[in-house]
């Protein structure tokens, strides 16, 4: 099965967070009558002149002309089973070749365990050492489905996430009305937080999850939030060891 492109949304600017580390805050929009409109983000890791797209929102022409100036997209990283919707946008846009955890699938929706799918990847990773990105380790969790976290050694250690950690301290300007009251009671408005609806719904072994406090890292890129620079590795112990207790 394939599917149109969606467009790109309203999102911001480029903003080199750390050397090599781009990142950028877009929207995602539910399908339904009412505007549930919230934030998501993409990280852009260069290496040399290639850059490597993770958590890839589309970008629009102008937003396109300014990654162009960056380097060359290579590769597509999906850390998130939840996120990946603009991953074949990117493909053929760039020719980049696509990488998920191993177990994800592109399936319209939360259906992940639907018959159909819309893009097929061209590299499943499994957890370890991720061969495009010198350095770099994935750690997966078992959740349903899988999810991973990629550290990189850059800055002392910075862990590009999905929903697993985020960092949404007050809704961000991509946030529409009625999201906001919703997603303050579902308990995703808090900073230095595990997606509430993530572990939820994917129910990922509490022993993966504590070994987390483990890692060692100063940063985190979310998918939601914002970037956590310095000291991240001990504003997440807390909800670690909130939802593992």
């Amino acid at each position: 099965m394939t599917r149109a492109h969606p467009p790109a949304y309203a999102h911001g600017k480029l903003v080199e967070v750390l050397p090599d580390l781009f990142f950028v805050s877009g929207t995602i929009r539910l399908p339904g009558p009412m505007p549930i409109r919230f934030g998501r983000n993409m990280t852009v890791v260069r290496r040399g002149d290639r850059l490597i797209v993770i958590n890839s929102v589309r970008l629009d022409d102008a937003g396109l002309a300014e990654l162009d100036k960056l380097g060359k997209v290579t590769d597509v990283i999906r850390i998130a089973a939840n996120h990946g919707m603009d991953d074949p946008f990117y493909a053929e846009h760039y020719g980049a070749k696509v990488s998920v955890v191993k177990g994800q699938r592109y399936t319209a929706g939360f259906a992940t365990d639907a018959p159909n799918t819309y893009f097929t990847p061209h590299h499943e990773l499994e957890a370890g050492p991720v061969a495009l990105i010198d350095g770099a380790r994935l750690v997966v969790l078992d959740s349903n489905p899988p999810e991973g976290l990629l550290l990189l050694p850059d800055r002392g250690g910075t862990v590009i996430s999905g929903d697993c950690f985020q960092n949404w301290a007050v809704p961000d300007e991509y946030t529409s009305w009625l999201a906001k009251p919703m997603m303050r009671l579902m308990g995703l408005i808090k900073p230095y937080n595990v997606g509430p609806r993530w572990f939820e719904r994917g129910k990922p072994p509490k022993d993966q999850m504590r070994a987390l406090l483990d890692l060692s890292y100063e940063n985190v890129l979310p998918a939601h939030g914002t970037p956590v620079l310095g000291g991240a590795a001990g504003h997440y112990r807390a909800a670690i060891e909130r939802v593992t207790a």
